[in-house]
């Protein structure tokens, strides 16, 4: 799927985000308070700006109309669209809308608006522009945050053109959207707009109130759609570290798949891995597309070569989690494997197992082995919850590999001490200070038992 060059309409209010960041160290003498020693300031686009700049970073062609004012403030809105390549079209004839946020040691202290809300109607050149716009795009998204953009005149100008409309809604405007194609609240929004305190029912409810259908976006719950059937998706997010802009976020990656011509369950779990990158970043954050497929290629698939493992290993470090490593044949999986593997996911956070390759098998356990190939041993182990990385390697110890990824951990069953076990693997742990644990065995339980059994049966 393509996102590169497919067109989208935005529509809504446009706003201001700046941030002063400091450090706070002391409380001030004139009122108990804090005193941030500011250390930068920046800026970004926000509300229906930030679904332009999502569109623009994942390849689409962005669009955006909205309300400006003749002022800095909106001299900086639109140096910065202009420097993420998103066209657009402004009237200026109000004060643009202005957030300031103080933030110490990461915690937003507080917040400062300017702002005049009240209905804006566009002029008629402006109309114009929109109505010429629309007719070439794929999709529109109205981005509605109540800041007076979006008014009955705006949907009258689109009426003939519903059945392209997404909309991210505020439920004190529901009387407008009813008819257009999609319609996507989040949970809060989503009990606001139906009056009912259950998702499914509330759902359900506001497609018929709406004759549209309904994207309720959860959260850590995921979404769930409100078509011609219900249906839920989990949530593709490992880490959340911001829901800023998330949910423009969603609706962009969302707009560009059906653009693209994605079934909305399709262009949903899209924007769901778009939305899962987007919150493991610090503030507003612009998904790219490269990121996006990056994910989706990666995302539930366990087994990875070397070089793709060094990348998440070092990606998961910085992140301050643990890691775990074991390696072996795991040529028949039993009970003991299972046991073995769930006991030392509980050492860290990610579990990597190093699985030996066909050739290095029967250098260690004899020409008839292994009885199931690499890739088999592998497939089967990526089943089990507890593990989540999977690599296979060609040597008959893991010795150079945790010299590369140097693991947090390294695990061994039990019937090893640190004097039986491989020295070079023992040095290789010891030279970066790693720790090596050893794991009791359910007795009786191992691949060569098994086989022996089978033979003898």
């Amino acid at each position: 799927m393509k996102f590169k060059g497919k067109k989208i309409v935005i529509i809504g209010d446009v706003m201001l985000d700046k941030y002063i960041e400091g450090e706070v160290t002391r409380i001030s003498p004139e009122a108990p308070v804090p005193i941030v020693k500011v250390e930068k300031e920046f800026y970004e686009v926000g509300g229906a700006g930030n679904v332009a700049t999502n569109i623009a970073s994942l390849g689409g062609s962005a669009f955006l109309f909205s309300f400006l004012g003749n002022d800095a403030a909106g001299q900086k809105v639109k140096e910065i669209l202009k420097s993420k390549s998103v066209s657009f079209l402004f009237d200026e004839s109000q004060s643009t809308i202005e957030k300031t946020r103080v933030i110490g040691k990461s915690q937003q202290l507080i917040r400062f608006d300017k702002e005049d809300i009240k209905p804006r109607v566009f002029s008629n050149l402006t109309k114009k522009a929109i109505l010429e716009k629309v007719k070439e795009s794929g999709i529109i998204i109205i981005s509605d945050y109540a800041k007076g953009t979006v008014t009955q005149d705006v949907m009258n100008l689109l009426e003939e053109y519903k059945s392209k409309i997404i909309i991210d809604p505020r439920p004190q405007n529901k009387s407008l959207y009813k008819g257009v194609f999609l319609i996507t609240p989040n949970e809060k929004e989503c009990f606001e707009m139906s009056s009912c305190k259950d998702v499914f029912q509330g759902g359900d409810l506001l497609q018929k109130e709406l004759s549209s259908h309904i994207l309720v976006t959860r959260g850590e719950k995921g979404m769930a759609i409100f078509a011609e059937n219900i249906v839920e998706i989990p949530t593709y997010a490992k880490e959340v570290y911001d829901v800023t802009g998330a949910g423009d976020t969603v609706i962009a990656a969302l707009s560009l798949s059906l653009a693209s011509g994605a079934s909305l369950e399709e262009g949903a779990i899209l924007a769901n891995h778009a939305a899962g990158i987007a919150v493991a970043k610090k503030g507003t954050y612009n998904v790219t597309f490269k990121e996006l497929k990056e994910k989706i290629t990666i995302e539930g698939k366990k087994v990875v070569d070397l070089e793709e493992l060094k990348r998440i290993v070092e990606e998961q470090k910085r992140k301050g989690r643990k890691i775990v490593w074991t390696n072996g044949c795991f040529d028949i999986l039993h009970i003991g494997h299972i046991k073995y593997l769930q006991e030392a996911k509980k050492l860290g956070d990610i579990l990597i197992v190093g699985i030996n390759s066909d050739e290095s098998v029967k250098k260690l356990k004899g020409p008839e082995r292994p009885l199931q190939s690499e890739k088999e041993r592998a497939e089967i182990l990526s089943a089990l919850d507890c593990v989540d990385y999977i690599t296979i390697f060609p040597d008959i110890t893991s010795t150079s590999l945790l010299g590369e990824l140097q693991p947090n951990i390294y695990v061994k069953g039990a019937d090893y001490t640190k004097e039986s076990m491989n020295q070079d693997e023992r040095k290789a742990i010891m030279d970066y200070n790693g720790n090596i644990i050893f794991i009791p065995l359910v007795e009786g339980k191992s691949t060569s038992n098994i086989i022996q059994k089978l033979r003898s049966d």
